[in-house]
């Protein structure tokens, strides 16, 4: 089902919590040393208009293309492939890149069935075409009234059969319940397959975190991976564009892939990225 690349999913504790930057960081890292690497995000999710347009008029978020610059690949609808905004109070939709807000007019079981058809098209075509695929899920993967409609988290790795970091932020307070919740929400073949856990946005020395890193290893079973330190460098990984051009001349400038780097640089510094080679 998952073609012949390796996988891994990063999941959140909530929207927020840094599965997009982590994302970034993630297919740079595995670029820098040689693996053709790709991101994938079954559904995303914004306000406004500040998607992008790629080079053959497909629609995707922003944060995709960040992704695929850290991959150091051209954007595309594979990588995107429900993109859902809000503009001027009503809600727009593009499927493989393309606006059709017909699909909000369906019935909900008929809405699942379609959109998880187009989204497992566009990750075994990514499959088929790179050595690993980084997968980005939506908001938090334990929403238990949606888990028959989800279409971005659990169910999606649980059909590709793929490992997951699990990220929590300390600045939205509460990691410890948020994380641990989070895992005990899950089902007992989904628990399995999460390899880790990530502390982000730590305001201060992360060794100040070890006693916590213990606590949450001890509590879940799960590895924690490290901590990552508050990071003041980020710059254009953190605006959200405020029309689609701005991402597109970006893209033309050094200065979002040094910024990427730099990023990159911080994250492998705290976190145990080797184990994703293992």
């Amino acid at each position: 089902m998952s073609g012949t690349a390796r996988n891994v999913a990063v999941l959140g504790t909530a929207s927020g919590v840094g599965k997009t930057l982590t994302t970034v960081a993630i297919c740079r890292w595995l670029r820098q040393r040689g693996i053709d690497v790709a991101p994938f995000k079954a559904m995303s999710m914004q306000d406004g208009d500040s998607f992008y347009r790629t080079e053959t008029g497909s629609v995707i978020h922003h944060h995709q293309v960040y992704q695929a610059s850290g991959a150091r690949l051209s954007p595309e609808a594979t990588m995107n492939p429900v993109a859902v905004w809000r503009h001027a109070g009503q809600v727009r939709t593009a499927v493989n890149g393309r606006r059709d807000d017909r699909v909000l007019g369906l019935a909900p079981r008929r809405r699942t069935a379609f959109l998880r058809e187009a989204i497992m098209d566009s990750y075994r075509e990514l499959s088929r075409r790179h050595e690993f695929i980084v997968i980005e899920g939506c908001g938090s993967p334990v929403e238990l009234n949606l888990r028959r409609r989800d279409v971005s988290n659990l169910w999606l790795t649980n059909l590709i059969k793929a490992p997951c970091l699990l990220v929590g932020s300390v600045t939205h307070t509460g990691v410890f319940a948020a994380m641990i919740g989070t895992l005990s929400l899950m089902r007992p073949f989904e628990r399995e397959r999460v390899i880790g856990l990530v502390v982000n946005r730590y305001m201060g020395d992360p060794r100040d975190f070890i006693s916590g890193m213990q606590i949450l290893e001890s509590r879940s079973g799960v590895p924690c991976w490290g901590t990552i330190p508050d990071y003041d460098g980020l710059g254009q990984l953190e605006r959200t564009p405020d029309d689609p051009e701005q991402t597109r001349k970006l893209l033309e400038t050094p200065e979002l892939d040094e910024e990427i780097d730099r990023w990159t640089a911080h994250v492998a510094k705290h976190l145990s990225l080797d184990r994703l080679l293992r």
